[in-house]
């Protein structure tokens, strides 16, 4: 299975409403810095957890997340809050500031998660979700980070589906069972 950081992967769609990775995980390596960017109302509040779901645990876990969400459930190292999940440049401010710090440190890949898109579409439309997009990957791109983002398809028609898909590397989509397919663009 292609893997980020091989074959000039880097930024990851995964198409699938359970919000889950593959099976063995997307990252290629260890030492991996994650930057969560969670908004869904379930959360994923500590680094065994995400490890769970990504089939790799961060060395360190930060965290931007809404000031609706108590920051004394997260077990992060950084935990940064936004307004709500429509403020899309305060989003992108706080992941650029941490993409900056941990970008500059050579020994840990940063990896930045965005935990889900389903959520921030029921805040933001395409234009400006594509421009939030486009500006994330391209900073993960410059700092020579991961990605990864979560959309449920079921929930957008397949014009928006294509549209965001373009941004990223490759799209996983659950094939059956636990089996994956991993498109690169």
């Amino acid at each position: 299975m292609d893997r980020l950081g091989s074959e000039e992967l880097q930024t990851v769609l995964v198409l699938d409403g359970g919000v889950s990775a593959p099976t063995g995980g997307l990252v290629n390596g260890s030492n991996v810095r994650l930057i969560a960017l969670d908004f869904s109302p379930r959360g994923t509040e500590t680094p065994t957890e995400w490890g769970r779901r990504l089939g790799f645990e961060p060395s360190e876990l930060a965290v931007v997340t809404t000031d609706a969400r108590s920051v004394d459930s997260f077990d992060a190292e950084m935990i940064q809050q936004v307004r709500s999940p429509a403020d899309l440049t305060g989003i992108g401010v706080e992941a650029t500031k941490l993409l900056d710090t941990w970008g500059e440190e050579t020994a840990a890949t940063p990896c930045v998660v965005l935990d889900s898109l389903t959520v921030l579409f029921q805040y933001a439309q395409l234009q400006p979700l594509y421009q939030f997009l486009h500006a994330l990957t391209t900073r993960i791109a410059n700092v020579g980070g991961y990605g990864i983002a979560f959309l449920d398809p079921m929930t957008q028609d397949q014009q928006t589906v294509r549209s965001i898909a373009s941004l990223f590397d490759a799209t996983a989509e659950r094939t059956d069972g636990d089996d994956w397919q991993i498109r690169p663009r």
